[in-house]
């Protein structure tokens, strides 16, 4: 493919990405993942979604910083920041084609995972979040993301709408610090990897800017029933393909 083509379709990308996870809070990085996988390899599209994730983050952390619950946050970052190192270890060593089949399975299953009547009336407090953070700092440091795994969590907690897209923002953002660290020492991403993840990133702290301001006006249903669109097709093709 041409490469201007090419950047144009993966910028595209990432702006509706970002603008669906800046209303639904979760989904920007997992809707990436496979459009990266299929332009760089599952190799290079991990580390590059991490590093462009961090100004995504970043946008969604100053938007609703007045709404973040910091006490989750601490609770999170227990669990998930040395399953991080852990995960980003175990991607670094893993076989691509392996790992590439691993994504595809994990996407289907979290698109399951989402329809299923799991934790009904669960009740969650702020210690909780260690165990989940431990969970999702080593699924989104194999993957790339586990926003949809956690958000359950979050929401049983009692966070909604602006203190749910900010806090899951802080929370994940020391799970992609971890892991970009872990990356770097294993010499996954270099300066054109970084280049790349920098441009995506910009267009994503846009998105999730426009996201933010949609989020009290547009029904997030619609949303969300196209990342799961976006997570079957590039589910069932990593499958095939590995």
């Amino acid at each position: 493919m041409d490469p201007l083509l090419l950047a144009f379709l993966i910028g595209l990308a990432a702006l509706a990405a970002s603008i669906m996870g800046g209303i639904a809070g979760i989904g920007t990085a997992i809707a990436m993942i496979p459009v990266l996988t299929f332009a760089y390899g599952i190799r290079e599209a991990i580390p590059i979604i991490t590093v462009a994730m961090l100004l995504n983050n970043g946008s969604r952390w100053w938007a609703n910083r007045a709404y973040i619950d910091y006490r989750v946050v601490g609770f999170f970052v227990l669990g998930a920041v040395p399953m991080s190192v852990v995960g980003g270890a175990v991607f670094a060593n893993a076989p691509a084609d392996l790992l590439a089949r691993g994504l595809g399975v994990f996407l289907l299953a979290l698109v399951v995972y989402r329809h299923l009547p799991i934790g009904g009336g669960l009740q969650m407090n702020a210690r909780g979040f260690v165990l989940v953070g431990f969970v999702q700092g080593f699924l989104s440091s194999i993957f790339g993301g586990a926003g949809p795994f956690g958000a359950h969590f979050f929401m049983a907690y009692g966070l909604y709408r602006n203190a749910f897209i900010g806090t899951v923002a802080v929370a994940t953002t020391a799970i992609n610090v971890t892991k970009g660290s872990v990356y770097g020492g294993y010499a996954l991403i270099d300066a054109r990897g970084i280049g790349i993840a920098l441009a995506i990133g910009l267009i994503m702290a846009f998105g999730a800017a426009i996201g933010g301001r949609l989020v009290r006006h547009v029904p997030d249903r619609a949303f969300a029933y196209i990342v799961e669109a976006v997570m079957v097709t590039a589910g069932l093709t990593l499958l095939l393909r590995g």
